[in-house]
């Protein structure tokens, strides 16, 4: 009879533990990062836009080479102007201060800005006084509407224009599996992961040279913008009568222009556009090259483009590697070769030497003079590297840390020139 009666008493006690298991089974603390909108009045948004004193770099995103002068987007907030005239000592002269700004190109001294949907022109022949001459209203289709990763709110035009989005790390406590939780979704895409701008002016204007995360070019008398869905087309022939000329859809989720000769190289998260320009007023596609859904720039030099595929924030299954393809005939593209990266970014090309940003990871710098052999030359692992600007011995490199510049014109003997520093809080 003792024995069931033991039984009896051992019973609760296992209720009580096999309960506590399954709270430490199915209750879960997780934790996610989500963007909210940052809102700026509309009186604000307009009359902000001004020159402003030097300022230290924060966040800085697309850089711009002119006439000796590097031109800095301070993402989402405007632009630093820096002499580099001596790139072993560059001076910070100034600040153009434009909301929601993050993309520019620079043509006879007259600087093309967006802000928002707003494309902003201004004379800058007098750096120190930079004047807006004209703003022209909604002529991109997306801009900082878009959120640079997941989000649950809706943008409420109630509260005024979105200028920024602000992450916030959220936490919840879940039972179950926790395979999902309220920020696990967009709202709507950004390419906030292709936030370097400028692309190579066309050698006969005097417009100056932008990374591969391009989305402004200016090739002679034109300027090609491209948002997140669409290729437009601005003659800048009068400084103070830019007018829109053309506009055409190419799909979703574009992300970078580069111009090379006549032609326009536009990079997707899955394709790569090829448009001419015998008509420079309306570029006539040619080609498309598709490729794995990844976060895609690109730069092309001779007979071959050169592909940086990446994972990212948008593209969480993309993979991460370089392809080089064969565009001799620029009807049908053709890959060639591919390599491994580790998360590679923005590139640059000089005369067969390759520049591959690895974020993170650093720079690369390889033998590309034979496409279908390209060789490391060296791997810098000490500085982030979102993109870069190769140009007449001197290299570029915009990054977390800052911008850092290079002299490459011995690859035997690199030389570290400078270093602008990002000062956040």
């Amino acid at each position: 009879m003792k024995k069931p009666a033991a039984s009896l008493l051992l019973f609760p006690v296992l209720i009580l533990l096999l309960l506590s298991s399954c709270d430490d089974i199915t209750k879960q603390t997780i934790t996610w990062v989500e963007f909210e909108p940052v809102y700026m009045s509309q009186e604000e948004f307009l009359n902000s836009v001004a020159q402003e004193s030097a300022k230290d770099l924060e966040n800085p995103g697309k850089i711009y080479f002119y006439n000796g002068y590097l031109f800095v987007n301070e993402v989402n907030e405007g632009i630093h102007i820096i002499d580099n005239r001596d790139p072993s000592s560059p001076v910070n002269v100034g600040f153009i201060n434009i909301p929601a700004n993050k993309d520019l190109a620079i043509r006879n001294d007259i600087l093309y800005a967006d802000s928002q949907k707003d494309l902003l022109i201004f004379d800058i022949s007098d750096l120190e006084n930079a004047e807006l001459i004209e703003r022209i209203e909604d002529v991109f289709n997306t801009s900082a509407e878009m959120a640079p990763g997941f989000t649950t709110q809706a943008v409420d035009p109630e509260k005024g224009l979105v200028i920024d989005w602000k992450p916030v790390v959220k936490e919840e406590i879940c039972e179950g599996t926790c395979r999902s939780h309220p920020g696990w979704g967009f709202r709507t895409l950004a390419s906030t992961d292709a936030m370097f701008s400028g692309g190579a002016g066309s050698e006969g204007s005097q417009s100056g040279v932008g990374g591969s995360m391009a989305r402004f070019t200016i090739q002679g008398d034109y300027l090609y913008a491209v948002d997140h869905t669409d290729l437009i087309t601005f003659n800048v022939t009068s400084a103070d009568n830019t007018i829109k000329v053309d506009q055409k859809s190419l799909g979703w989720a574009i992300e970078t222009i580069f111009p090379y000769q006549e032609n326009l190289f536009i990079g997707s998260e899955s394709a790569m556009y090829i448009y001419e320009l015998s008509n420079p007023t309306s570029p006539s596609q040619l080609s498309v090259y598709l490729h794995a859904t990844s976060c895609d720039p690109v730069v092309v030099e001779g007979d071959y483009a050169f592909v940086t595929l990446r994972e990212g924030e948008r593209c969480p299954r993309g993979i991460n590697r370089l392809e080089v393809i064969d565009v001799e005939n620029l009807t049908q593209p053709t890959k060639v070769q591919s390599y491994e990266m580790i998360n590679p970014h923005g590139l640059g090309i000089d005369n067969g030497t390759l520049f591959v940003s690895e974020g993170e990871y650093g720079l690369k710098i390889l033998d590309a003079a034979n496409p279908l052999e390209i060789r490391q030359l060296r791997h810098i692992t000490d500085i982030q590297a979102y993109d870069v600007i190769p140009l007449n011995g001197v290299l570029m490199v915009t990054g977390g840390g800052g911008i850092v510049q290079y002299d490459y014109s011995d690859l035997d003997n690199l030389r570290l020139l400078s270093t602008i520093p990002v000062y956040s809080e």
